[in-house]
């Protein structure tokens, strides 16, 4: 069982985790969590419906991304910005002084770029600015009480993949689930991967498969995350508690609030 994809005129991964079978037998309240891309290119009509649905969204892009492809100002919507990521990333973030050297080394090269995807990946759970991108994540989780929170980075596959992993992971989906829900991406930017590829195989030494593995989700990369969160935090509860700082009564408090 995996999210639920929302229909937009220009907004292609933009998924309601409501539905998803969480703990006890509960299920996630539809409208409440909203994981997405970036917003840029939301039409007047995709406003105004996320008007309606949501009153918070939380941007885990980086500051410089954040100003050359700003969201869109939603009457009603609080905005809050919490980077993920200390710098420019190549492949996760996409701010035009990326390096375009390193992209183009790793396009052609899949073992290349896949190992660093799943560098990139174990970074999310050790980290100071992801842990306290992700803290303030479900501290906004906690406080809200009255439309979706809806949060994003640029693809929606990553950065904001994990987020949905964390909060997922709290309200008790299974983890065979969680993985789907992350593969489900996939499905959902197929276009927006066959255009990259356009832009990113020039020539007979790049390759398809290191292009996919830069913009696509892939099992290992979420596996890599695990692996440093047993290493560091003993299992996915430690990191709950001990990266994250999210006590029992936190964890109980989202359970209340996001499950039926």
């Amino acid at each position: 069982m995996k999210s639920t994809r929302l229909v937009f005129d220009a907004l292609r991964n933009t998924r309601d985790l409501g539905g998803m079978l969480g703990a006890d037998g509960r299920r996630i309240k539809n409208g409440m969590l909203i994981r997405s891309g970036q917003l840029l290119e939301a039409t007047a009509a995709d406003q105004q419906r996320l008007s309606e649905l949501i009153n918070v969204i939380v941007d885990f892009r980086t500051k410089q991304e954040a100003a050359e492809q700003p969201d869109p100002e939603i009457k009603g919507v609080r905005s809050i910005h919490s980077s993920v990521l200390e710098s420019l990333t190549t492949g996760i973030s996409w701010e035009m002084n990326t390096d375009e050297v390193d992209l183009d080394a790793l396009s052609k090269d899949p073992d290349a770029a896949l190992s660093y995807m799943k560098g990139i990946y174990s970074s999310f759970p050790v980290t100071a600015s992801a842990l306290n991108a992700y803290r303030t994540f479900l501290d906004t989780l906690l406080e809200n009480s009255e439309k979706a929170v809806l949060w994003h980075c640029t693809a929606g596959k990553d950065r904001a993949g994990f987020a949905a992993v964390i909060i997922e992971y709290i309200l008790g989906v299974s983890w065979e689930n969680i993985k789907e829900d992350y593969l489900y991406t996939n499905e959902c930017i197929v276009k927006d991967v066959e255009f990259l590829k356009t832009i990113f195989i020039k020539d007979e030494n790049s390759s398809s498969k290191a292009v996919t593995y830069m913009f696509t989700a892939q099992e290992d990369y979420l596996d890599s995350a695990v692996t440093t969160i047993y290493e560091k935090y003993g299992g996915f509860d430690g990191f709950i508690r001990e990266g994250l700082g999210l006590s029992d009564e936190d964890m109980a408090a989202l359970r209340a609030k996001y499950l039926e």
